[in-house]
């Protein structure tokens, strides 16, 4: 039996930590619920019209998406409570440590374990009152102390949170329950 409930469920929802510089050249971080992967080397973002992180794509064409983790839970919340419109000193504010990305011009936060570097491919109104950029991932950072002794990410050990819009709450990620696309059933039969 089901029931209808007023509620949208999309999980999970990964927390990216959007970086760019404004017009002065100023970094802004942003939290960024509404995204996901949409090809192999692709990536939508939702922005609501009245962002600073949107003014500073349309100007620039470069962001980065960085991953929150446990550990960064803190900073990534107040990075989506505090609007860069109305203070600018927010990343100062925050105490990370902020370094230039390698192959674009956009900031990278040494504290988010895995970072990626973006390329503007398109904006567009879908939703009301909402934009969805789409870029292409042209470079992606890691931190070296999530690599393993083959040096691969070791993707187990990196606590990722999701959002959860249901509870408002943060949740990590958890541990890993089959191999994908191994089913070894009657089902293929």
């Amino acid at each position: 039996m089901f029931k209808s409930i007023d509620k949208t469920i999309v999980q999970p929802l990964p927390v990216f930590m959007v970086g760019t510089y404004d017009e002065n050249g100023v970094a802004d971080i942003m939290n960024a619920a509404w995204a996901a992967q949409c090809g192999p080397k692709h990536i939508t973002i939702n922005f609501a019209f009245n962002r600073q992180t949107l003014e500073n794509i349309k100007n620039n064409k470069e962001f980065t998406v960085s991953f929150a983790t446990k550990d960064t839970l803190e900073v990534a919340d107040y990075f989506g409570l505090v609007s860069a419109s109305k203070d600018t000193d927010k990343v100062k504010k925050s105490g990370v440590s902020i370094i230039k990305a390698e192959k674009i011009n956009a900031p990278v936060v040494e504290a988010f374990p895995v970072t990626l570097e973006c390329k503007l491919l398109d904006m567009q109104e879908i939703v009301p009152d909402r934009c969805t950029v789409t870029a292409e991932i042209v470079n992606t950072l890691v931190s070296e102390d999530i690599l393993d002794e083959n040096g691969d990410v070791d993707i187990a050990n990196i606590e990722f949170i999701s959002y959860d819009g249901v509870s408002k709450t943060y949740r990590v990620l958890g541990e890993a329950v089959g191999k994908a696309f191994n089913v070894n059933s009657d089902l293929l039969k």
